[in-house]
């Protein structure tokens, strides 16, 4: 914008250097001298040029100019533009899961190391979402940029990595654990991230899942006919079809109502979920079925992380990781203390030889037409197993 000859621009005025060091609001200057002056510029040249005209017909008027221009700031910029990149993180779990406490870290650390620059903000307890695949959709309309993902919600989007979440595809943790720092891990991810537009960040361990019923299970572990409670992943559902029980998918937070009331007479979580939703109380019998070890990728829209500075997305990525790793071991040592604790609450711990279910299981994922992920990708997860 040019007035009487004079080219105005926000980020070398000389006027806004001197308005800058008579004002106690100098942080918020200093930042309008970066992008946010750039993309102001339109909006506010032309008031400018029409106020500096004005000035110049009446030199000793200089104090009336700074007070509109003071005002012009104040209440006609948008405050939006003055705040930093908001990462808006949801996810359905209780705020007491050490999934959400270290989100509440992870908010620390940001703010610690970016100031005001960059603001995670967390929506927990399904309130963007009954599943994580919802508060996933929501990338698309800006709702949410982050979440917790389970890999079981991959299939249809990327199958090959959803074979994470599938049935006795590890035989420990320790299993697991070579797998999440793996090449093959990390192949996966950037496939994810080149067919989806779904950033992984960092992974969560969430523990090994767990049959919980009224009686324990019997000798045979029959689960035919059994009425259980399963999240809406097709791969859970088709789990315990094969298996010859009738899963019945339910948001998890009506699995605890849908028990008492009898609708479903079983349930399968990770032990810290059994322990945080008190599904103990409707189904007292933990029958250790470690039938999926179960794992939430931390994601990213990537289109919008693509709009943050590279060095930065470098610093906030090793942040998100560090989060995944946190919570793992978090996760691990309460699945480990809470065995003990269970049986303290009077709740009954079931062993099972979970060999009867894994042999018929395996020919499923040998056969390349059941689950949606191919057998190679199963006999290399294998494969880590016996190089440990």
């Amino acid at each position: 914008m040019y007035a009487d000859g004079l080219s105005i621009h926000l980020s070398d005025s000389p006027r806004l250097a001197a308005l800058r060091a008579e004002t106690p609001t100098e942080e918020a200057f200093d930042r309008l001298s970066g992008g946010e002056a750039h993309d102001l510029n339109n909006l506010l040249s032309p008031i400018l040029g029409y106020l500096i005209i004005i000035n110049s017909v009446k030199r000793s008027s200089k104090m009336i100019f700074r007070s509109c221009f003071l005002i012009l700031m104040l209440f006609l910029i948008p405050g939006q533009l003055f705040a930093g990149t908001v990462l808006k993180f949801g996810h359905i779990l209780k705020k007491t899961t050490g999934h959400h406490q270290n989100l509440v870290w992870t908010q620390q650390t940001i703010e610690e190391k970016f100031g005001s620059r960059y603001i995670l903000e967390i929506y927990p307890e399904g309130s963007l979402g009954k599943t994580d695949l919802q508060v996933v959709e929501g990338f698309k309309t800006g709702t949410t940029n982050m979440a917790y993902l389970t890999c079981g919600h991959l299939i249809g989007l990327y199958n090959p990595l959803a074979i994470s979440s599938g049935p006795f595809v590890f035989k420990n943790f320790d299993h697991w654990k070579a797998f999440s720092k793996s090449d093959l891990f990390t192949e996966l991810v950037a496939g994810l991230r080149q067919q989806t537009g779904i950033n992984a960040l960092g992974l969560a361990y969430y523990g090994e899942r767990h049959v919980t019923t009224k009686t324990p299970l019997g000798q045979s572990l029959s689960l035919e006919g059994l009425l259980i409670r399963v999240p809406s992943i097709p791969v859970s559902l088709q789990t315990f079809r094969l298996l010859g029980a009738k899963p019945v998918p339910i948001p998890f937070h009506e699995v605890y109502q849908a028990l008492q009331d009898g609708v479903v007479q079983a349930q399968e979580n990770p032990l810290p979920a059994i322990k945080a939703m008190k599904f103990y109380e409707v189904t007292p019998v933990i029958n250790l079925t470690a039938h999926i070890t179960d794992a939430q990728l931390i994601v990213v829209h990537d289109e919008f992380w693509q709009t943050i500075p590279a060095d930065d997305r470098n610093q906030l990525a090793e942040i998100f990781k560090i989060t995944g790793e946190r919570v793992t071991a978090d996760v691990r040592a309460a699945e480990i203390q809470l065995q003990e604790e269970f049986k303290q609450m009077g709740v009954t711990i079931n062993p099972v030889d979970r060999s009867r279910y894994i042999d018929t299981i395996q020919v499923y994922h040998l056969d390349d037409k059941t689950f949606p992920w191919k057998s190679n990708v199963y006999r290399k997860i294998q494969q880590l197993q016996k190089l440990k």
